[in-house]
């Protein structure tokens, strides 16, 4: 307990730290168009938090990203999980896999653009970024599961996908919860930078471009601090769920 209050002090410490700095910096720079004063940003918060609008908008861009996330984890730990125990499906996905983890996500974003248009290639930017990591994550839990426990298993069923499913999944979700975690904030990312790209008619992302267009800076940082914020939510429940399912276990 005391370390976490200690943890949340120092986090809220270097908060302070930080909003300060950057206070003494838009002073210096004396210039609202290119370091808006934290102030300002917060009163553009402020006004943002207020209007019903803003709720439409990062609904938007929820919805996106929770389609297209929950579509590539349940392929990408199927696969994961296939390919943990077939070398063949692994030797055949590979090559895709490296593509997908070496190709810029700017790169990607515009091919899926001019292929699919605006509001599909969305959902399968996302779909594409965060599979690999999902993917890798299912692929390893299996390989590090002791040979010695695959055995005693297999003499109780010869049964390939009842062997995946009571033992293979239950024993690599640590790798997947991990690989869940660390594949959403870059989730949630992709589909902001897609939709500033795209200037899709709602979203985070056409929030952040018109507010760009338009040099009112100050939204673009509210609009930043209000992903940051939405982002750690997420993680804060994902982490307290699975700390609850733990403890039942």
């Amino acid at each position: 307990m005391a370390k976490l209050k200690r943890k949340h002090y120092l986090g809220f410490l270097s908060v302070i730290v930080f909003v300060f700095i950057w206070y003494l910096f838009s002073l210096s720079v004396n210039n609202q168009f290119i370091l808006p004063s934290p102030i300002k940003v917060i009163e553009s918060l402020f006004n943002i938090l207020t209007e019903i609008k803003t709720y439409e908008v990062i609904g938007f861009t929820l919805i996106r990203l929770i389609i297209s996330f929950a579509l590539s984890a349940v392929l990408a730990i199927i696969l994961g999980i296939i390919s943990g125990n077939y070398k063949i499906i692994d030797e055949i996905l590979h090559p895709f896999i490296i593509t997908l983890r070496t190709l810029p996500v700017a790169s990607i974003i515009v091919i899926m653009l001019i292929i699919f248009g605006n509001e599909l290639s969305l959902l399968l930017i996302t779909f594409v970024m965060v599979f690999p990591i999902i993917y890798e994550g299912s692929k390893q839990g299996v390989l590090n599961i002791s040979e010695e426990l695959k055995n005693t298993i297999t003499m109780e069923t010869n049964h390939k996908l009842e062997i995946m499913a009571k033992l293979h999944l239950p024993l690599a979700m640590p790798y997947i919860k991990t690989a869940l975690l660390q594949s959403f904030g870059l989730g949630f990312k992709v589909i902001v930078m897609a939709e500033f790209i795209s200037q899709t008619s709602k979203g985070i992302g056409n929030e952040l471009f018109q507010g760009s267009i338009s040099i009112e800076y100050e939204l673009v940082f509210a609009w930043t601090i209000i992903l940051i914020v939405l982002v750690m939510i997420v993680e804060v429940i994902v982490k307290s769920i699975n700390n609850k399912i733990k403890k039942k276990a």
